[in-house]
């Protein structure tokens, strides 16, 4: 992200990466600041695309032909691959590529759709791998991929609970 979490990927409800150029030409139509930044934050991404914030609405949406949805789907995909290009370039080569969380675990399609995108980084994904549903970290590029791509399951409660025994560990030390 930038200054704001305005920048980077297609979201929810924001737009992501955008020309500057259109913040100019909506003022220029007429558009305050506090209607763009209304916008921005809050009818833009996902949202904007197809009316919906939820990835997996979106995604439902697009699997029963929903053609706003699949481009949404499409969008998000193509702006995650530019990015995993341009960080491999920005690192000096990837070790590992890692799906989690929300659709990165739960959506072997989107997976699948932004993999697909990065055949000349030389990277694959096993087609029954990505399929297959498990719990557990696992591989699912193929063997000659240039290097792995994992899903990675995610427990944000459990993470939170453990920083928040952690942090309250911390402030009693010391203390009588």
């Amino acid at each position: 992200m930038g200054m704001t979490p305005l920048e980077g990927l297609v979201m929810g409800t924001r737009a992501g990466d955008l020309d500057p150029g259109i913040l100019l030409f909506l003022l220029r139509s007429g558009m305050d600041p506090s209607q763009l930044e209304g916008l921005l934050e809050n009818n833009s991404g996902l949202r904007g695309l197809t009316g919906s914030s939820d990835m997996r609405d979106v995604q439902q949406s697009a699997e029963r032909g929903n053609e706003s949805a699949q481009l949404a789907l499409d969008i998000a995909a193509y702006r995650l691959a530019k990015y995993i290009g341009a960080y491999h370039v920005a690192i000096g080569g990837a070790q590992c590529l890692v799906f989690t969380a929300g659709i990165g675990e739960n959506s072997h399609q989107f997976r699948a759709n932004v993999v697909a995108r990065l055949g000349a980084l030389g990277v694959f994904v096993d087609e029954l791998s990505n399929i297959a549903k498990s719990h557990e970290t696992r591989i699912i590029s193929t063997t000659d991929s240039a290097f792995p791509v994992i899903v990675v399951p995610t427990d944000e409660e459990q993470a939170i609970a453990e920083a928040t025994a952690r942090m309250l560990s911390l402030s009693w030390v010391g203390t009588d």
